[in-house]
């Protein structure tokens, strides 16, 4: 319905709100510099204050990463107060910390759980030791809660397509994939983790192929084909709209960095000028996010949004599909 609104009324509201809870985390990956960024994180009354400011202005969904959002004691406070306040509450996690917290996540709706591939490929894009525990998490979490992998692919991995796979028939999840697209400002110079444009080709017509083919790959196609048909990979953002497709950042979904500021989405943090809530509200602050440099991206999730709030029937259906096979 919001996006119903959006689209033939013109209406905007945080429909989809990304909030980091922390830059802290139990890892360091390689091209990932948040876990070096020094803010004041919010307390829990300021983040519930923030999902009813959220929860007023129309969000239904709220997706909790970081750094590790799982280092936070109240963690599952957040995660209890979104749900009860009626919020769809995700969380993305390096796995870490799951074996010993997922008795406290009850009231998660859907986790996403980093795997970069088998351990080579796995420890080659974040750390050493950190497939084990990334392993580990999978197997916790697995018939226990909704979750599915998400996967960044870089020169180091994209053999491992298929072990990706594998393991997700084997432990009964579904897989996501993206490519490298950290600003600069979160992340490290990628470019010696970002392959050539062929070779991501090569690698995104396989997972079309996979796809076609019933693989458990919860990215949607046209996200896949919007992948495929990217010019330059080294190029994450573009100044113009990219295969006719509308960005909905700053319009239906924003993004809350870990101090309360607010952004249209995560690939503009410190890019912009952005407002507090803390300082004026949720209201100004979203408000504020309504002007956005770029207009394209190769990012996995915004791009899927976009999709499903144009009302791509596909992509909708492709998402659906996705949930209720997570669930099964």
């Amino acid at each position: 319905m919001g996006a119903l609104k959006a689209n033939y009324l013109g209406r905007r509201m945080p429909l989809n709100a990304m909030l980091s809870v922390t830059n802290h985390c139990t890892s360091h990956c390689r091209y990932c510099n948040i876990p070096l960024r020094k803010q004041r994180e919010l307390t829990t009354g300021e983040i519930f204050n923030l999902i009813d400011g959220l929860r007023q202005m129309g969000c239904t969904r709220l997706g909790l990463w970081g750094g590790e959002p799982l280092v936070r004691d109240d963690i599952a406070e957040i995660v209890n107060y979104a749900s009860f306040r009626g919020l769809y509450t995700t969380m993305d996690t390096n796995g870490f910390l799951v074996p010993d917290r997922i008795h406290e996540l009850g009231n998660l709706e859907h986790m996403i759980i980093a795997l970069d591939g088998d351990r080579e490929a796995h420890e080659l894009n974040r750390e050493p030791d950190s497939f084990d525990r990334a392993m580990e998490a999978v197997k916790v979490a697995s018939n226990r809660l909704p979750f599915w992998s998400i996967t960044v692919l870089s020169r180091h991995n994209l053999h491992s397509i298929d072990f990706i796979l594998d393991t997700a028939r084997k432990y009964n999840f579904l897989t996501t994939f993206q490519v490298v697209h950290h600003n600069e400002k979160l992340g490290v110079d990628v470019r010696d983790f970002v392959p050539t444009n062929e070779d991501y080709k090569v690698a995104i017509r396989k997972l079309i192929l996979e796809k076609r083919r019933g693989a458990p790959i919860a990215s949607s196609e046209h996200y896949l084909r919007h992948l495929l048909a990217w010019e330059d990979y080294a190029t994450p953002m573009l100044p113009y709209r990219f295969g006719g497709l509308k960005c909905w950042a700053g319009q239906l979904y924003c993004n809350i960095d870990t101090n309360g500021d607010f952004y249209p989405c995560s690939l503009l943090i410190e890019l912009m000028e952005a407002k507090n809530f803390l300082d004026v509200g949720v209201k100004e602050a979203f408000d504020s996010t309504a002007k956005v440099s770029c207009k394209a991206c190769d990012a996995s999730c915004f791009t899927e949004y976009n999709y499903l709030y144009s009302l791509d029937p596909g992509v909708i259906f492709s998402w659906i599909k996705s949930m209720y096979r997570s669930r099964k």
